[in-house]
């Protein structure tokens, strides 16, 4: 008799606890990513927020670097505002996260939610394609450049198998990416050595951060030495290199206004590029509105003239900074042989290149007559024998 009092004693203690955790279940969680917040005339029925997303971003680059404050940190705080503050940032620069050039991997392997960027020019094993901006041009600046990045990334052409340039490079690699601005395109900086004939490129070294960018100076006739671009300036100040290729623009981000002393411009040979980029897997985790106001904010301020600005307005820094003290030389201020010597390399380079992504299975003559023409609709040039590339 007392079993079964207990018995239906814990049975009815049951049922209310049921009870009570059901009508619980139907009110507001106390949470304070989810709850209604009162305003000061206790109305709360417009203000619902979200569940704040915090995404960690890491760049192996220089907090102050000219990517990251004139592009990345606009992209984020618009981001931020956008989205009422249910998107925020948790920012690590200078390598502090992740070093340079290890953000597909991190992002691999769930370290980072986002990548400031991804420097898929390190990494031609998974982005072959993306190498094409290296390629040297005859007629290039800030806005050609931006204008036909844009254009590459975002193209609906089909490449190889029916797929774009997008699908074959980012969607292929699990990413969600988006074109980031680019400067002036790529010169010859060394610490004082000069080129006045074929003869003075013999043995130059040359610090090189792109296969493409070792394929021109190694048919330029240098010695091409790839290095990350973090222990350039204790190669450059020890003698170790005698120069590399870099826009003037970013010399500040690296310290080299100190150490350039020599400067052969013409020749534009290629533009640095990159992607912001996050897994498709983390971008199919947002909210579909979210997703909006991350592209929409991308790809306007990647196209924004301040951007433009920005970066041309470095390069006009520096060169404000360094007068008088380095030389700036142009290919056009060569004699014919030299500068022919330099025009025949670049037209090498391009042929080289298309050899080598064919070779691997990879749509380079493709990509390269792509890039040619975005080029020469968005005010640039190609070598002569690149025009007739069929």
């Amino acid at each position: 008799m007392v079993q079964m009092k207990k018995g239906l004693l814990l049975t009815i203690f049951g049922v209310i606890a049921l009870l009570v955790i059901g009508c619980s279940s139907n009110q507001s969680p106390a949470s304070s990513g989810n709850n209604q917040t009162s305003d000061e005339n206790g109305d709360n029925s417009n203000n619902q927020t979200e569940e704040t997303i915090v995404l960690r971003a890491s760049s192996g680059l220089p907090s102050h670097h000219v990517w990251l404050e004139s592009f990345v940190y606009g992209w984020m705080e618009r981001v931020e505002e956008e989205s009422n503050g249910r998107v925020q940032f948790d920012v690590f620069t200078g390598g502090e996260l992740v070093t340079l050039g290890g953000e597909f991997d991190a992002l691999k392997a769930g370290t980072i939610d986002i990548a400031i960027p991804v420097m898929h020019l390190y990494d031609p094993h998974h982005f072959p394609l993306s190498e094409i901006t290296m390629i040297p041009l005859t007629v290039s600046g800030t806005e050609v450049v931006n204008e036909a990045y844009h254009n590459l990334v975002y193209s609906d052409r089909e490449l190889q198998d029916g797929k774009t340039f997008y699908e074959l490079e980012m969607e292929a690699n699990g990413l969600k990416a988006w074109a980031m601005n680019a400067g002036e395109g790529y010169v010859i900086n060394t610490v004082g050595k000069q080129f006045s004939s074929p003869e003075d490129f013999r043995n130059a070294r040359i610090r090189t951060g792109s296969r493409l960018s070792e394929m021109f100076i190694t048919n330029v006739g240098a010695t091409s030495i790839s290095m990350p671009q973090t222990d350039s300036y204790d190669a450059l100040s020890r003698g170790a290199l005698d120069g590399n290729l870099m826009t003037v623009g970013d010399w500040m981000s690296w310290g080299f206004q100190d150490l350039i002393k020599y400067v052969l411009e013409g020749a534009n040979i290629g533009h640095f590029t990159s992607v912001i980029g996050m897994t498709q897997e983390k971008w199919d985790s947002l909210p579909a509105d979210i997703q909006e106001i991350m592209d929409n904010a991308a790809k306007e301020l990647q196209l924004a003239q301040e951007a433009n600005d920005y970066m041309l307005a470095k390069d006009i820094e520096v060169r404000e900074l360094v007068e008088g003290e380095v030389v700036f030389a142009t290919i056009n201020d060569l004699d014919d042989e030299t500068r022919d010597h330099i025009v025949q390399a670049m037209e090498k380079t391009w042929f080289d290149w298309i050899d080598l992504i064919e070779a691997q299975g990879s749509p380079g003559k493709e990509v390269a007559k792509l890039w040619r023409d975005l080029i020469i609709e968005a005010g640039g040039d190609v070598p002569d024998k690149i025009k007739d590339l069929d």
